[in-house]
């Protein structure tokens, strides 16, 4: 017996040295020209000695209805990052979660909208990122990830300013086809019905009043396409325009990850099997799964960890 207690006694040191982490998350007020206020911000910064070239830095955007610390609060993101670094599966990154409210990561201020966080993001944060911190200055240090609402931001962000990433991923993102144009009407209640539908993924007359639904006013866009929801605005800032823009014009895009539940209640896979095919059909560097689980917390902290992997392998390693 006298001999296990300091066996024990070690072991116990031991899982307890495993299991601490000297990293941080750092919340950040970070002043937003665009906003005209300052942006809410949380920064994990990654434990041991900063690499010459400085961290890559990964933007991991929100869902709807969430803040800067729901990747922390929910996610458990420091945690899952600590372990996959530690044990070497991707090097240290900085991960940056900024809040942007129900803003769908859109410039709105022009219609009176939550305002201008695509801007905020991709111009204030990003400028601030790489004055405050020892971060990559290029777009081979750069990647943008999000879920669900965030999910649409990442990959649209990414494909309107693709010199700024060069990765991108979706978790059970908002990903949803053009409103087609014989859909688009100038009457309240039809706007409504348009983006009731584009939010639950294209009802059609058979749906409507069957429960697959629920009425609402369109309020999930929280008039960051306008109020009332102005269809042609929405297919403007949305990514199935922004690849086809890409597409014409010959333009690289950020390398893709997507990635949704098969039960998702919002029938978000849909969406991923649609830009991925289109990605794909063009020559373009996409990876797609199609995973068990809904929309919910508990896929999207164990999918983020084939996310981060598929980042990690995207990041352009310095010459030794």
């Amino acid at each position: 017996m006298r001999t296990a207690a300091p066996f024990a006694a070690a072991l116990a040191c031991l899982v307890s040295s495993t299991v601490t982490s000297a990293s941080e998350l750092q919340p950040v007020s970070v002043a937003s020209t665009a906003l005209g206020r300052d942006m809410a911000v949380e920064v994990y910064v990654p434990d041991g000695p900063v690499p010459a070239e400085g961290w890559p830095v990964l933007y991991l955007l929100h869902g709807h209805d969430g803040n800067e610390r729901s990747w922390a609060d929910l996610g458990g993101i420091q945690a899952r990052l600590d372990r996959l670094i530690a044990d070497g599966t991707i090097a240290p990154l900085l991960v940056v979660m900024p809040d942007a409210g129900n803003s769908w990561y859109v410039d709105s201020a022009d219609v009176d909208g939550p305002g201008d966080y695509e801007t905020a993001i991709t111009v204030d944060l990003v400028a601030h990122v790489e004055a405050n911190y020892p971060a990559q200055k290029s777009a081979a240090g750069r990647a943008i990830a999000g879920l669900s609402m965030g999910g649409f931001g990442a990959i649209r962000l990414a494909y309107a300013h693709p010199q700024l990433y060069t990765a991108t991923a979706s978790l059970s993102g908002a990903l949803w086809n053009n409103v087609p144009s014989e859909d688009i009407s100038d009457d309240p209640d039809d706007l409504r019905l348009i983006a009731d539908s584009v939010f639950f993924h294209r009802i059609d007359a058979d749906t409507i009043g069957t429960g697959r639904i629920l009425p609402s006013t369109g309020d999930h866009f929280a008039g960051a396409f306008g109020e009332p929801f102005e269809a042609a605005r929405f297919n403007a800032h949305n990514v199935f325009t922004l690849l086809q823009q890409a597409v014409d014009s010959d333009v690289p895009l950020p390398k893709t990850y997507l990635t949704a539940g098969d039960d998702d209640g919002f029938n978000l896979w849909r969406g991923a099997i649609s830009l991925h095919e289109t990605l794909i059909a063009d020559g373009r560097t996409s990876e797609l799964r199609i995973t068990d689980g809904d929309h919910v917390w508990s896929l999207w902290s164990v999918s983020i960890v084939d996310v981060l992997r598929f980042i990690d392998a995207q990041w352009v390693k310095p010459a030794p």
